[in-house]
């Protein structure tokens, strides 16, 4: 009698995001291959850890969630980075999130722990850190404590300044690097002392971002590709203010 074959997992989830944010264009440096850790997932993506949930609250809708396990998906290793695309938008936050949680636990030794939940335990992601890639029409993004969330809005660019967005164009804050790793930090810092949130001096909140951006900044030294690329460019000297071609 044949015996059954067990189930063979890989190792590691191959997805792509951006390196930076948009505005860098399709150029090589801008695109980044990101390996973590696999897990199964259903859609949203939803883990063991944090739950892609998208709904905008200022249009009151939601956008149906992403299957990364889907064959079609994982033979290519994700989808393409694109501006437009929703489900593109839910893997970023999903991979780049996970990433940073990956880097967090290989430093601490142990898993990574969000703050306590006392939702009803009812609640189908009791326990898990929500994640809302189009939370709000508005410039910003934050980590909820109390929702134990992490939400980024989405807006429209300047037509007057724009900076290096077209005049007019929809930015999405969840297609920035540094911002999902910064708001992520939060969240991490949030679960190992809680009560780290509360602003018992001046300098709590100034600890709170300054690690946030410290973690951001220095995470872009591991893409292997930007960090040639900008020592290519401008000859080593990359602690200048601005990076001339």
């Amino acid at each position: 009698m044949p015996r059954k074959r067990a189930t063979i997992r890989p190792a590691e989830r191959i997805l792509r995001v951006y390196a930076f944010d948009p505005s860098r264009g399709t150029r090589l440096e801008n695109h980044l291959t990101i390996r973590i850790p696999y897990e199964e997932l259903s859609k949203g993506p939803v883990g063991k850890k944090i739950a892609v949930i998208d709904y905008d609250a200022s249009n009151r809708c939601y956008y149906e969630g992403v299957n990364l396990d889907d064959p079609a998906v994982l033979g290519q290793n994700g989808l393409a980075p694109c501006e437009s695309d929703p489900w593109f938008h839910q893997q970023m936050t999903y991979a780049v999130i996970m990433d940073t949680v990956r880097r967090f636990e290989s430093a601490l030794g142990r898993s990574v722990r969000w703050k306590p939940d006392y939702t009803l335990k009812t609640d189908e992601f009791h326990g898990l850190l929500k994640v809302y890639p189009h939370a709000m029409q508005e410039a910003n993004a934050y980590y909820d404590p109390k929702l134990k969330a992490l939400l980024f809005g989405y807006f429209t660019a300047s037509e007057e300044d724009a900076g290096g967005n077209l005049p007019g164009q929809v930015v999405f804050t969840c297609l920035s690097h540094d911002i999902i790793v910064h708001e992520t930090t939060h969240a991490v810092l949030d679960g190992i002392r809680e009560h780290f949130n509360e602003p018992t001096g001046p300098d709590a909140a100034a600890f709170h971002e300054a690690f946030a951006d410290i973690v951001a900044l220095l995470q872009h030294f591991s893409f292997k590709d930007s960090l040639l690329e900008t020592i290519q460019r401008t000859g080593g000297i990359i602690h200048r203010r601005q990076l001339a071609p």
